[in-house]
C-alpha cells in the first residue's frame, strides 16, 4: 500500500484481515512511501495522508499482533538482497515500472515475507465466500499440480456452474497471443491461466527457486520508452505482471485460480475511485461478506454497475479528461526539470 491509499485502507484491511489472519501465520503490510512523477502516487498533500495510513496501521496493530507494518527499504543491502532472489542475472532491474508505477515494492514484500507460500493482495482486493479452509486447499492444490506457481481465489463469484465470464478474461496489458483460461478437473471450480495479475495471488516460494530462479524484464516498446523519459520514470520495464506473466509463459508454469469447498473463496477489484464508492465502501464490504450478489456481478472480477453506480468515475476516464490530467503531469514533470537545472 501507499500513503494515498488511507481513504480506503481504513475500510480494506480490517475486512482483509477477517477474510485471512486466521489462516497464515502473519500479515505484513508493505508500505511504499516514495512519491512518482506520474500517476496516481503522484498528488498534493502527501504529508497529511501518510500520517493518517499509519495512524490507521498503529490503530489496526493493537487488534492484531501478527499484524507487522513493513516501510519499503530502498537501501543498497536490502536492494542486494530482493536483487539476489529474484533478478540474480538482470542487475539492471529498476525501483518502478516504464509508467512510474510500483515494481520493486512488490518484490519487497515478497522477500521480506520470509515464508514457504506467500498470499499477496493490493491494498483495496475484497474477497467474498469467507473460507477459512481455502489456504490449506490452495497448498494441496499445489502440490498435485506441479505446473503452477500461483494459486488465488476465485477471480468474482462464480456463476451457478461454477463458470466465469470468458469475456472479461480476454486478453492482458502489454502481452500479446495470451492463451484464454482453461477450467480444470477439480472438485471445486478451478481455471488455469497463462498469466498473473499483481492484484492479488498466492506463490509457492521453493517452487519459484526451483523453477524459476531468476526473472527476465520485459522491455517497454519504444512509445512507452519515449512516454517515461518525457515524464522522467525510467524506462527499463513493463510493470510487474507482465515480468510475472511472461516468465511463467517461458518456463511452462500457471497460475490457477481455484474456489474451494462450500462457498470458498472469491475475489472482488473496485477499478475505480470517487467520492461515492468511499461513501459506500462499507456498505458494499458487508454485501461482499454476507454474500448479497447480484447476478449481474457473477462471472465478473470487477465490480460492476450491477453493484455500484461507476457513471461519476468514468465521465473522468473519457479521453478528453484523462489527455489534460496526461498534459498537467508532463507539464509539471518539465517543469521540474527546468527548475533543477
Amino acid at each position: 500500500m501507499h500513503p494515498f491509499d488511507a481513504p480506503h485502507v481504513v475500510h480494506t484491511l480490517p475486512h482483509q484481515l477477517r477474510a485471512w489472519s486466521g489462516q497464515v501465520d502473519r500479515v505484513l503490510v508493505t508500505v511504499d512511501t516514495r512519491l512518482a512523477n506520474a500517476g496516481r502516487y503522484r498528488a498534493d498533500r502527501y504529508e497529511e495522508a501518510r500520517e493518517a495510513l499509519f495512524a490507521q496501521l498503529e490503530a489496526m496493530r493493537k487488534d492484531h499482533p501478527a499484524l507487522v507494518v513493513d516501510p519499503v527499504s530502498y537501501d543498497g543491502k536490502t536492494r542486494a538482497e530482493i536483487g539476489r532472489a529474484f533478478f540474480s542475472t538482470t542487475p539492471d532491474w529498476p525501483d518502478r515500472a516504464f509508467d512510474g508505477g510500483p515494481f520493486y515494492v512488490y518484490f519487497h514484500g515478497l522477500h521480506r515475507a520470509d515464508a514457504d507460500y506467500v498470499l499477496h493482495m493490493d491494498s483495496d482486493m475484497l474477497f467474498g465466500g469467507g473460507s477459512q479452509t481455502w489456504i490449506d486447499e490452495a497448498v494441496a492444490l499445489l502440490e498435485r499440480r506441479p505446473d503452477a506457481l500461483f494459486v488465488g481465489p476465485f477471480p468474482g463469484p462464480p456463476r451457478a456452474d461454477g463458470s466465469l465470464d470468458p469475456a472479461v478474461h480476454a486478453g492482458f496489458p502489454g502481452l500479446s497471443g495470451v492463451a484464454a483460461p482453461v477450467r480444470l478437473d477439480e472438485p471445486a471450480p478451478a481455471y488455469r491461466f497463462s498469466t498473473v495479475s499483481t492484484r492479488i495471488f498466492m506463490m509457492d516460494m521453493r517452487r519459484f527457486a526451483a523453477r524459476v530462479g531468476t526473472l527476465d524484464l520485459v522491455r517497454p516498446d519504444l512509445k512507452r520508452r519515449l512516454r517515461a523519459r518525457a515524464y522522467d520514470e525510467t524506462p527499463r520495464s513493463m510493470p510487474a505482471e507482465e515480468v510475472l506473466s511472461a516468465n511463467l509463459a517461458a518456463r511452462g508454469l500457471s497460475r490457477i485460480d481455484y474456489l474451494g469447498e462450500g462457498a470458498g473463496m472469491y475475489s472482488l477489484h473496485p477499478p475505480y475511485r470517487m467520492p461515492e464508492f468511499y461513501a459506500r465502501l462499507p456498505e458494499l464490504i458487508a454485501r461482499i461478506e454476507r454474500g448479497d450478489i447480484p447476478e449481474g456481478q457473477r462471472g465478473d472480477f470487477d465490480i460492476n454497475a450491477s453493484m455500484i453506480d461507476w457513471s461519476v468515475a468514468l465521465e473522468a476516464k473519457r479521453p478528453a479528461v484523462r489527455y489534460r490530467k496526461a498534459l498537467q503531469q508532463l507539464l509539471r514533470v518539465q517543469a521540474g526539470r527546468f527548475r533543477r537545472a
